[in-house]
Protein backbone atom coordinates (compact mmCIF):
# COMPACT_ATOMS: atom_id res chain seq x y z
CA UNK A 1 0.00 0.00 0.00
CA UNK A 2 1.13 3.81 -0.94
CA UNK A 3 1.71 6.44 1.65
CA UNK A 4 -0.34 9.64 0.59
CA UNK A 5 0.28 12.68 1.99
CA UNK A 6 -2.12 14.69 4.21
CA UNK A 7 -2.59 17.42 1.43
CA UNK A 8 -3.51 14.05 -0.79
CA UNK A 9 -6.16 12.93 1.05
CA UNK A 10 -7.56 16.05 2.16
CA UNK A 11 -7.93 16.98 -1.69
CA UNK A 12 -9.44 13.35 -2.19
CA UNK A 13 -11.60 13.97 0.85
CA UNK A 14 -12.79 17.40 -0.83
CA UNK A 15 -13.49 15.32 -3.94
CA UNK A 16 -15.53 13.17 -2.36
CA UNK A 17 -17.71 15.78 -0.89
CA UNK A 18 -17.98 17.67 -4.03
CA UNK A 19 -19.22 14.37 -5.66
CA UNK A 20 -21.55 13.98 -2.67
CA UNK A 21 -23.02 17.77 -3.02
CA UNK A 22 -23.48 16.76 -7.17
CA UNK A 23 -25.54 13.65 -6.53
CA UNK A 24 -27.66 15.70 -3.59
CA UNK A 25 -28.03 18.50 -6.61
CA UNK A 26 -29.30 15.67 -9.31
CA UNK A 27 -31.54 13.48 -7.05
CA UNK A 28 -33.29 16.55 -6.13
CA UNK A 29 -33.39 19.11 -9.38
CA UNK A 30 -31.67 17.35 -12.17
CA UNK A 31 -35.15 14.95 -12.45
CA UNK A 32 -32.73 12.33 -13.95
CA UNK A 33 -33.62 9.00 -12.89
CA UNK A 34 -30.54 6.43 -13.25
CA UNK A 35 -29.33 3.68 -10.61
CA UNK A 36 -27.23 4.67 -7.28
CA UNK A 37 -23.84 3.09 -8.97
CA UNK A 38 -24.43 5.01 -12.19
CA UNK A 39 -24.86 8.44 -10.01
CA UNK A 40 -22.26 8.00 -7.81
CA UNK A 41 -19.87 6.63 -11.14
CA UNK A 42 -20.72 10.35 -12.54
CA UNK A 43 -20.60 11.99 -9.86
CA UNK A 44 -17.32 11.26 -8.97
CA UNK A 45 -16.33 12.25 -12.46
CA UNK A 46 -17.22 15.51 -12.88
CA UNK A 47 -16.02 16.43 -9.16
CA UNK A 48 -12.43 14.54 -10.39
CA UNK A 49 -12.32 16.96 -13.49
CA UNK A 50 -14.08 19.68 -12.05
CA UNK A 51 -11.43 22.29 -13.71
CA UNK A 52 -12.31 21.05 -17.12
CA UNK A 53 -16.24 21.23 -16.19
CA UNK A 54 -15.54 24.86 -15.15
CA UNK A 55 -14.01 25.44 -18.25
CA UNK A 56 -16.69 24.28 -20.55
CA UNK A 57 -19.46 25.98 -18.42
CA UNK A 58 -17.87 28.94 -17.56
CA UNK A 59 -19.86 30.62 -20.66
CA UNK A 60 -22.88 29.92 -19.76
CA UNK A 61 -25.02 32.57 -17.75
CA UNK A 62 -28.42 31.71 -16.53
CA UNK A 63 -31.79 34.44 -15.90
CA UNK A 64 -34.90 34.07 -14.49
CA UNK A 65 -37.77 34.83 -16.39
CA UNK A 66 -41.53 35.03 -15.21
CA UNK A 67 -42.64 32.28 -12.91
CA UNK A 68 -38.96 32.00 -11.73
CA UNK A 69 -38.28 29.45 -14.93
CA UNK A 70 -34.54 29.41 -15.99
CA UNK A 71 -33.91 30.31 -19.80
CA UNK A 72 -30.41 29.59 -20.64
CA UNK A 73 -28.68 32.49 -22.50
CA UNK A 74 -25.23 32.26 -24.18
Amino acid sequence: MSAISKQQANAYDRMIDAAADLADLLQEKGKIEMDEYALEELTIFLANNAGEVKRLLKHLKYTYGKGAKRVQTL
